[in-house]
């Protein structure tokens, strides 16, 4: 009986979880060389931006966001955002909450 109720309590806690985005594999960001990395290898990578933004000089800002939410207000999010020009990375950063 004990271990059904853990069992429920922890089915529960597990159910409480909000996930938007998806996971971004860090071993992956060894792929990304500025000046050669170009728009489809990152698809390729990390599947399609959340947001892209082109900017008038050929610039753009492209960004992989994934956040979950937990119980117990704990919360985990990364975000991937990479400058191009010319269809090339020119930099790129990961940040982490």
């Amino acid at each position: 009986m004990r271990k059904c109720v853990l069992l429920a309590v922890l089915l529960l806690l597990s159910a409480c979880s909000n996930r938007v985005g998806h996971r971004l594999d860090s071993g992956n960001l060894q792929h990304i060389h500025a000046g050669q990395t170009t728009r489809s290898q990152l698809i390729a990578l990390f599947g399609p931006p959340d947001s892209e933004t082109p900017y008038t000089d050929g610039q753009r800002l492209l960004k992989w966001t994934y956040s979950e939410a937990r119980t117990l207000n704990t919360t985990e999010g990364q975000t991937l955002t990479v400058q191009m020009k010319n269809d090339r990375v020119l930099n790129y950063a990961l940040s982490k909450s």
